[in-house]
């Protein structure tokens, strides 16, 4: 089983590792936090949490 990693930037600052086993779910998850930062606003922890999730994804470190 392959995973498959995407690095964001969190409003504050912050660089957070994420893991996904699936490619499209990662891909997936980086469009929804990016259109989330675009049109809603700063991605903060609790945003981050519930998108990673809704992709299936975890926070690696």
């Amino acid at each position: 089983m392959n995973t498959y990693y995407l690095e964001y930037e969190l409003s504050d600052g912050q660089r957070v590792i994420l893991a996904f086993d699936e490619e499209n779910d990662r891909d997936g998850c980086h469009i929804s936090l990016d259109m989330y930062k675009a049109q809603l606003g700063p991605v903060t922890e609790e945003v981050l949490s519930r998108i990673v999730n809704k992709f299936h994804g975890r926070i690696a470190r």
